[in-house]
C-alpha cells in the first residue's frame, strides 16, 4: 500500500529509501540529495565528429560519343559478313547432305511392292511409276509416280509411298468393265457407273452386253447424260441377273431408241424384252417388260 502511495505521489522508490535511511541513522531529517545522470559527453553540435570523406570518380567521356560515323559503317559491314558466312556454311552443309542421300547406295531401291493388280502385273505398274530396283529412292517423287500410273485407263486410283531406306509401296484400284458401248463405229468399255473409260482394244474383254443407239453427237454435247443413261441400263442388267433371267439367257444387247424406250436382247435365241419409256427398273420388277 505504501509502495502504491509513493508511486502515486510521484516519488521514485530509490529516493524514498534514501530519505528513510537518513532519518533512521541520525534521528534527524537529512538534507536532500539529488542524484542525476551523467551528462552526455557530446552535447555541443559543434563537437560532433566530421562526416567521412566522400569519394567521387571522374571518368573521361566515353569514346562512343566521339566515335566517327565510319566506325559504325564498319561494324555493320562486319555483321553482314558474319551473317553471309553462316548462311554459306549452312548451304554447304545442306548441299552436302542432299548429295549424300541422293547418291549413297544406302538409299537405293531394294524392294517394290504392288497391291491391287488384276489386269496389270506388278512389273507393268512399277514401269508406269518409273520405279526400278537400284534407283535412288529420293529420285522417286510419289506425285509424279502416281500420275504415271493413272495414265493407264484401266487404273482408277493409285497411291505411292516411300519407306526408307529402300522400299517403295504401290497400291492401285483398277477399273472393271461391265458393258461395251457402241458410239458410231467404235466400241468403248463402260464402268458400272456408266463411264466410258477407254476404247476397246484387242486384249480387252468382249463377252459383255453391248449398248447401242447412242449417237456421237449426244456424247459430244451431253457426256454426263450419256453416263447416266448407261448407268440406268446397267441397273436393268443387274435386276435381270438377280431374278435369274440373265443367267439363263445372257444379255446380248441393250438398245436405246430415239424416243428413250429400251429394248433388251437376251439369249442365243435373241429374245426381245421391251421396257418402253423409263423408269425401266419399275417395269422389270412388276413384270411389265414384254418378251417378243
Amino acid at each position: 500500500m505504501k509502495r502504491d502511495a509513493d508511486e502515486s505521489a510521484g516519488v521514485p522508490k530509490n529516493r524514498a529509501n534514501l530519505r528513510r535511511n537518513d532519518a533512521d541513522s541520525n534521528g534527524k531529517r537529512a538534507p536532500r540529495r539529488i542524484v542525476t545522470a551523467p551528462e552526455d559527453p557530446i552535447t555541443d553540435e559543434s563537437e560532433s565528429p566530421p562526416p567521412g570523406a566522400i569519394s567521387q570518380s571522374i571518368r573521361p567521356p566515353s569514346g562512343n560519343a566521339s566515335k566517327p560515323k565510319k566506325s559504325r559503317v564498319w561494324s555493320t559491314i562486319q555483321l553482314l559478313a558474319g551473317v553471309l558466312i553462316v548462311l554459306s556454311a549452312s548451304i554447304a552443309v545442306a548441299w552436302g547432305a542432299r548429295r549424300y542421300v541422293t547418291s549413297s547406295p544406302r538409299f537405293s531401291v531394294r524392294s517394290i511392292t504392288v497391291a491391287g493388280t488384276q489386269r496389270r502385273t506388278a512389273e507393268q505398274v512399277a514401269t508406269l511409276a518409273g520405279v526400278a530396283i537400284g534407283k535412288n529412292i529420293f529420285s522417286v517423287a510419289p506425285a509424279v509416280a502416281e500420275a504415271g500410273i493413272l495414265a493407264d485407263p484401266w487404273i482408277e486410283k493409285a497411291k505411292v509411298v516411300r519407306n526408307l531406306p529402300g522400299t517403295v509401296e504401290i497400291a492401285i484400284i483398277e477399273r472393271e468393265a461391265h458393258a461395251l458401248c457402241m458410239i458410231g463405229q467404235e466400241l468403248y468399255l463402260v464402268t458400272r457407273d456408266g463411264d466410258l473409260f477407254k476404247k476397246a482394244e484387242g486384249d480387252d474383254p468382249t463377252d459383255l452386253p453391248v449398248v447401242t443407239g447412242i449417237l456421237p453427237e449426244r456424247v459430244a454435247k451431253d457426256r454426263a447424260g450419256v453416263v447416266l443413261a448407261n448407268k440406268r441400263l446397267l441397273d436393268v442388267a443387274d435386276d435381270l441377273t438377280k431374278i435369274g433371267i440373265a443367267k439363263r439367257y445372257p444379255i446380248q444387247e441393250m438398245h436405246l431408241k430415239s424416243d428413250g424406250s429400251l429394248v433388251v436382247t437376251i439369249g442365243k435365241e435373241a429374245i426381245l424384252l421391251h421396257f418402253g419409256q423409263p423408269p425401266y427398273r419399275e417395269k422389270n420388277r412388276t413384270g411389265v417388260a414384254r418378251p417378243q
